[in-house]
């Protein structure tokens, strides 16, 4: 499924470019008018959804919470086009982080806010320290912005960024690539390669060519405020409670969000969902039933803890950290 639109005329432009500009950033910033029409155009949501709801693979995936509730609009070896869902905590609080400070290693990406409150992020310059010894780290921000003011935004490779919880049910069109383009692009598609993807990972770090073949240390962190500083916990113990997070809830959770999304924007055709409601799984027809009968779909909330000491933080607990750093 994962190139069932790529005929439709958006796509063939967003490939074209893509051709066009061996430049990563450039191709990202030509992108931003076809990401525009893309998540203002209900007809193509409403059509690429109708691709992922067809989608075997799709439909009996199984949901973890490390991964946000998505739509997948098109992938090749060069660059990935989504849809993600985030959704708000209980009391709507927009001043709570929904994660760490990360960055997304090699990665660039280009964002545009098209459904819902959007959320506010915090972007920090690169060239940030970390004394892994006393477990402190010291930032200074590059931009500090809410989607709404800067509605396509753009993450560049090794950016440290923050995000906070949205206000109510978001939605952002996003656009992936690595950096650069590289030979060993085509290797991430491989089934085979990704059986041998952490025995090899862990060959290239100890040939100290992690950056040059565009994937991530063997020890990334991702970072805090505690105590009026900036602490570190590697990535792999910080996601390890969310990636164990599997089963009929989550699967629910995802698919309810999914649908919440549909249903707030009518963005499915339903008579579509009429005709294909019986081929999916008992999950999806709950929900599609309440969308068919114009049941409000009950709203969905995000997780009010983190893996982190203290569980959570605000954006008044960051910034009084990079200020006493």
């Amino acid at each position: 499924m994962k190139n069932a639109l790529e005929n439709h005329p958006y796509i063939q432009s967003i490939i074209d470019l893509n051709e066009k500009h061996t430049n990563r950033h450039l191709f990202h910033k030509n992108c931003n008018a076809l990401l525009l029409k893309m998540g203002q155009d209900k007809s193509f949501l409403n059509l690429l959804i109708q691709r992922n709801l067809l989608d075997e693979g799709f439909l009996n995936q199984q949901w973890s919470l490390y991964h946000i509730p998505y739509l997948l609009i098109y992938e090749n070896a060069d660059f990935n086009l989504k849809i993600h869902l985030f959704t708000p905590l209980e009391k709507k609080e927009s001043a709570i982080a929904a994660s760490c400070i990360h960055h997304h290693n090699n990665y660039l990406l280009s964002s545009f806010a098209f459904h819902g409150s959007g959320y506010e992020s915090i972007i920090f310059n690169k060239d940030f320290s970390y004394n892994i010894a006393q477990n402190e780290a010291k930032f200074s921000i590059a931009k500090h912005f809410h989607q709404k003011d800067w509605p396509i935004s753009f993450v560049d490779a090794w950016e440290p960024h923050l995000v906070f919880n949205p206000e109510n049910l978001s939605a952002t069109l996003i656009l992936w690539t690595p950096d650069k383009k590289r030979k060993t692009d085509l290797l991430r598609q491989n089934r085979i390669l990704k059986f041998f993807k952490k025995p090899l990972r862990k060959i290239i770090n100890l040939l100290g060519l992690a950056q040059s073949a565009g994937i991530a240390n063997s020890q990334t962190y991702q970072f805090y405020p505690e105590d009026y500083k900036i602490r570190g916990i590697l990535e792999d113990e910080f996601f390890a409670p969310t990636r164990k997070a599997v089963g009929a809830d989550v699967d629910e959770y995802s698919v309810q969000t999914i649908f919440k999304f549909i249903q707030e924007g009518s963005y499915l055709e339903k008579q579509w969902v009429k005709n294909n409601i019986e081929k999916w799984p008992l999950v999806y027809q709950k929900f599609a039933n309440m969308y068919l009968n114009n049941e409000p779909i009950p709203a969905i909330f995000a997780k009010s803890s983190i893996n982190i000491p203290q569980k959570s933080f605000n954006k008044t607990d960051v910034l009084t950290a990079i200020k006493n750093a």
